[in-house]
């Protein structure tokens, strides 16, 4: 694993110096050392503000941020309980529960002028976010797991402990003498990340511990850079048509790094019909046939693609209602 924290304040380097910055405290052990150590930080009774949220999902969750309140204000730290106030809360669903959590914190964060979330989220949560996304088939942007940095339901999360020891974090609570919550949702099986911590001690018996993960996490953000960046230097290749779709040189096309070739057809997919990402194992399929075959004339992610001559065009896909009044 990862080793003990041994510079708390290095963890917060790249944060902005000045503006308010919210805490998600769920009373568990590592939410709770996140806000111990946030509140070793010079003015931080100024700059923390912890946000608790009561799910209504178990009888105890008030009397948990209750505790979260109280050890906030022991710490000199602006604290806000929350509660899910929606007639039918979440019902155990875990991604859904915490886009109700993001959602609630963002508004209370807005009243309080405050621009980024900090969580808890450490080496053990990244190893079992990579393991999660490896079995999905995701690519290499999913592959690195959760970044330092990021946005979720409209809120800026920041991640100081992506590379922290959770054992190291308990420790953090264990000196300050406080008993952390525990979430039997963290022990049920029926949850794949859960299933996913299980195997965990195997892979680390392996050599496949926590701390390899945080490795290959960043090698591969430095490796998305670089294909981000390459991707973006081949962007002038997307020509507009007068017709509102996109045409680009087969040739040069063909000439670039597949993983390069991918991201532009998905920059480009995306920029013609002005919708979401399409699925990774289609876009590579049409690429590598773009890339290769003589003729292609397909559809993918409400585009139309077909090689014409020496050109690749994407044009936005005709509606079947409107292809039928035609």
């Amino acid at each position: 694993m990862p080793g003990p924290l041994t510079d708390w304040a290095e963890l917060w380097a790249d944060l902005p110096r000045t503006g308010r910055v919210g805490l998600a405290v769920s009373g568990g052990a590592d939410s709770l050392a996140l806000m111990l150590l946030a509140a070793r930080l010079p003015e931080a009774g100024d700059r923390f503000i912890v946000y608790s949220v009561d799910h209504r999902l178990r009888p105890e969750a008030g009397a948990e941020v209750a505790f979260v309140l109280a050890e906030a204000d022991r710490l000199g730290l602006r604290a806000r309980g929350l509660v899910w106030q929606d007639d039918k809360p979440e019902t155990g669903l875990q991604a859904a529960a915490r886009a109700a959590r993001y959602r609630l914190i963002g508004a209370a964060m807005a009243e309080d002028g405050a621009s980024v979330l900090a969580t808890a989220h450490h080496a053990r949560d990244q190893a079992e976010t990579m393991l999660m996304r490896l079995a999905h088939g995701s690519g290499l942007e999913g592959l690195k797991g959760m970044a330092r940095w990021s946005v979720v339901s409209g809120v800026t999360v920041y991640r100081p402990l992506l590379a922290a020891d959770p054992e190291a974090l308990g420790a953090i609570v264990r000196l300050a003498g406080l008993e952390p919550v525990l979430d039997p949702s963290n022990a049920d099986r029926g949850y794949e990340r859960v299933r996913w911590r299980a195997l965990l001690p195997l892979l680390e018996v392996e050599g496949l511990g926590a701390e390899r993960f945080v490795t290959l996490s960043r090698r591969l953000e430095e490796a998305m850079a670089l294909i981000d960046a390459e991707a973006e230097r081949a962007a002038p290749m997307l020509v507009p048509r007068a017709d509102g779709g996109l045409s680009l040189d087969r040739t040069a096309f063909s000439a670039l790094n597949p993983q390069v070739a991918t991201r532009l057809m998905g920059r480009a997919l995306m920029q013609v019909a002005a919708r979401s990402a399409v699925p990774l194992g289609a876009l590579e399929g049409l690429v590598r046939r773009l890339q290769s075959a003589d003729s292609v004339a397909e559809t993918l992610g409400f585009c139309v693609v077909r090689i014409e001559g020496n050109a690749i065009v994407i044009l936005p896909e005709v509606p079947r209602r409107a292809r039928a009044l035609v």
